[in-house]
């Protein structure tokens, strides 16, 4: 279970939303003075993150708490939204290219066409089905609670 300290910014009934800090490498790295990565990432990014959770526990606004998210559901996530549009995009390319190649059309750019819209459709329905899954392994569940 990956574990966060978080603060209790609203409560609705029986759902908490918690507020964390997001946390950069960039802080530790040795080369931030002279990175350009580092100061645009300071620049841009939002400093914190909210989530919506329900919880059993009593809670306070201002309250410090422990919020978990299971690693088999990032580890899972990850793979459907990162490895499963690659594979979809080779296999369209490679489709794409045998079907051009054998009407006459040899270029190589007429084949990326296709295998972009079959990788963004792809990515699109396996976004809309992650968001429709309601089970446990893809929640995130507050852990505890630090008494003030």
């Amino acid at each position: 279970m990956i574990r966060e300290t978080a603060t209790v910014v609203a409560i609705d009934g029986d759902s908490v939303t918690v507020e964390a800090a997001i946390k950069s490498t960039c802080n530790a790295c040795e080369a931030q003075s002279d990175c350009g990565t580092g100061v645009i990432s300071r620049a841009i990014a939002p400093k914190t993150q909210q989530l919506t959770l329900r919880t059993p526990m009593p809670v306070r606004i201002g309250q410090k708490v422990t919020v978990g998210i299971p690693e088999a559901g990032i580890l899972s996530a990850s793979a459907w939204l990162y490895l499963l549009p690659l594979v979809a995009f080779i296999a369209a390319y490679a489709g794409a290219e045998t079907l051009l190649s054998q009407s006459g059309v040899v270029h190589e750019l007429w084949a990326m066409v296709p295998s972009a819209v079959i990788t963004y459709a792809v990515y699109r329905l396996i976004a809309y089905k992650l968001r429709r899954i309601e089970g446990a392994k893809y929640q995130p569940v507050l852990l505890s609670t630090a008494d003030i």
